[in-house]
This record gives structure tokens, C-alpha cells and sequence, in this order.
């Protein structure tokens, strides 16, 4: 057995997802991040660690694509076994991820990853045609994907990095995938009208949406290197919230405008960290007002924003709902062809 530290310097090793590259071990904060690798071998194991013991953090394992077990990470360090008993001559894509979304009520929960034990050997990384980030609430969390119809419990086991329309979107594309999302979150406030819970405020650092002492600690409200990585497309995927954040107030006379604002802003924002990128603002459903960000996307072209598309998703009904009426992982398949054709054809020119 060989035992190889897990650093964002570790060769033959990429790391998945935003996160402080200063810091060993690595924090996995965001839905989706984790790593990924080409290993020929027999076994492989990863040694992650809880630092809390609720919300429970889900984690998935995949080899070439397929999905091979999900487990929960437990408190404290210790090994969790990814493949086992693989024939050792062959050798394999191994995809780690990060299932559950950032938590803000407990932002002491993440996963650490320290490290990989392996009999066998890490080889040259797969090579990714794109570079696709996504900016999203709990559409973009995949709540709800993996639950069976009708379920109303709001628990970390039915959030889906690998169950969502994005990761549907990248596997046709052959695109490695950066997730910025939160449940509950928009633009300008969030399901409940709350203008603290915004994506945009915490765009430019690296996992802004949680804080506290325990948050700092790893590096979350550090500003985010954008050149580090930088995106051929952004997709946004906000807007569902506010638009629920206006009906609780019943303020669409005098929150319309702050809304296209609020989405122009990010827009220009978002071009500014992020040059060369495609933005597509993926459309909330057809009654959650999706003429209010088609505007700001409007407004942004008017401005002279390059490079900017809008895409509509079908609405989903009772029959493709899983938790708390969010879209089950079915639709989401479905949702993630339609992405990716729309890319290809519209935006990549593919």
C-alpha cells in the first residue's frame, strides 16, 4: 500500500471545486468539489474527516462516470474505501464528490480530505474539452433529486452533486464542473425576502457563503483567484427565490426594478472576473417570472455585454418531483441533455 498526501500539488491529482489552495488538509465546502483521478490498481481509499457531527456529509464515488457507492463521511479521520478488488491492470477514472451543499447554520460542517492510500498507482489525468462553472440555489444543489415523491424532510441526504441537470450538462460535454449554489438563495434576496442570502455578495470569495470563526479558518472568506480557473461558460441559474421573495412580500410593483438591477449587476460582475466566458442565465420556470432576468440579460447587451444567452428549461410537474416538490433526478437527466444541446449548438458552436 502506498499512502499519498493530498495537496492541490499532489501530481497526477486534480482537485475538484473551489477551494484555499493554501490549506492542508484540503476543506471541501461547495456541492460538488472533491477530486479526481486516473488510477490503475486494485484499491483505492481516500481519508477524509467530519470536523462536525451534523449535517451529515454525503460523499459519492464514481468510476468512469458510473456511480459505484455514496456514503456519509463520519466524525473524526478515517478511511473510506472508494474501489475495491478492481482488476489491477486496467486502469479507471475515480471521481470523488462532494454531494451535500455548503451548510451557513453550521458552517463548521465540511469535509476535510487528507489524504489517499492506494495498491496500485495514480497515472495522467483525464483531459476536459471545457471548463463550465454554475451558480445556482437548490435547483443547482440537486435538492430533492434523489428523494422519492412527496418527501418533506429538508435533510442533507437529499442534496445530489451527481443527480443534477449540471452534472447530466458536463458529461455530455466533457467538461469539468465548478457548483456555486445555495438553497434558498437569488440575486437580490432570498426565498423568504432576506437580502442577506444572496449569491452575488459572496461571488468573489472562495466559499463566502458560510461564516464565522471556524469558516475563516479554512480559508472560505478569502477572496477567489479567478484566474486560477478560469470558465469557457458560466451559467447562472438564480432567480426562482427572489421571485418566491416577492410573493412573500407581494412586492412586484416596487421590487421588479431592483430585481433587473440586481441582475445586471452580477452580470457585469460576472463578465469582469470572468473575460472570455459565455454567460447563459438558465431561466426560472414559467411562474417564477423569467421575464425579470431575460431583461437584465437584455439590459446587459444593450450595455455592450458580449457574449451573453438565455436558455428555458421545460417546466417540471407533480410527476417529476422528489423532495419537497424539487425536481427528481429523471428530469434532471432530461434538464441536462437540453443544456448541454443548447451549448453545443448556441454557445460552444460545437
Amino acid at each position: 500500500m502506498q499512502y499519498i498526501p493530498v495537496t492541490p500539488d499532489t501530481p497526477n491529482l486534480r482537485l475538484l471545486g473551489r477551494l484555499d489552495h493554501s490549506r492542508i488538509p484540503v476543506a471541501l465546502d461547495w456541492t460538488g468539489s472533491g477530486l479526481e483521478c486516473t488510477f490503475r490498481g486494485s484499491d483505492l481509499w481516500a481519508e477524509l474527516e467530519a470536523p462536525a457531527f451534523s449535517p451529515i456529509m454525503w460523499m459519492i464515488v464514481l468510476a468512469d462516470g458510473a456511480p459505484v457507492c455514496r456514503f456519509p463521511v463520519e466524525p473524526g479521520v478515517r478511511f473510506y474505501p472508494l474501489v475495491l478488488g478492481m482488476e489491477p491492470q486496467n486502469a479507471r477514472v475515480i471521481t470523488l464528490l462532494k454531494e451535500t451543499q455548503c451548510m451557513p447554520d453550521a458552517p463548521e460542517a465540511t469535509v476535510l480530505l487528507h489524504s489517499l492510500r492506494l495498491e496500485g498507482a495514480l497515472e495522467a489525468l483525464p483531459t476536459h474539452d471545457w471548463k463550465i462553472e454554475f451558480v445556482g440555489d437548490s435547483l443547482t444543489s440537486g435538492e430533492g433529486s434523489l428523494a422519492p415523491r412527496g418527501n418533506d424532510e429538508w435533510i442533507s441526504l437529499w442534496f445530489s452533486a451527481r443527480g443534477n441537470y449540471s452534472w447530466v450538462a458536463c458529461d455530455e460535454l466533457n467538461a469539468e464542473r465548478r457548483i456555486l449554489s445555495q438553497s434558498g438563495w437569488g440575486v437580490c434576496w432570498d426565498w423568504e425576502h432576506n437580502p442577506s442570502h444572496t449569491l452575488p455578495a459572496h461571488y468573489e470569495e472562495i466559499a463566502g457563503v458560510l461564516r464565522g470563526p471556524a469558516a475563516e479558518s479554512r480559508g472560505c472568506t478569502k477572496p477567489w483567484d479567478f484566474a486560477s480557473w478560469q470558465p469557457d461558460v458560466v451559467c447562472i441559474r438564480l432567480g426562482t427565490n427572489d421571485n418566491n421573495g416577492i410573493n412573500v412580500k407581494n412586492s412586484l410593483d416596487t421590487d421588479k426594478e431592483v430585481f433587473i438591477r440586481g441582475a445586471l449587476a452580477f452580470l457585469r460582475l460576472v463578465r469582469q472576473k470572468n473575460p472570455p466566458a459565455k454567460i447563459v442565465w438558465i431561466l426560472p420556470a414559467s411562474d417564477c417570472r423569467p421575464e425579470l432576468p431575460a431583461e437584465a440579460v437584455r439590459r446587459a447587451k444593450e450595455e455592450g455585454l458580449e457574449n451573453l444567452f438565455t436558455f428555458t428549461l421545460p417546466d417540471y410537474h407533480d410527476e417529476d418531483t422528489g423532495a419537497r416538490f424539487h425536481p427528481n433526478a429523471a428530469w434532471n437527466q432530461k434538464a441536462g441533455r437540453l443544456l448541454a444541446d443548447f451549448l453545443k449548438s448556441e454557445v460552444l458552436n460545437l
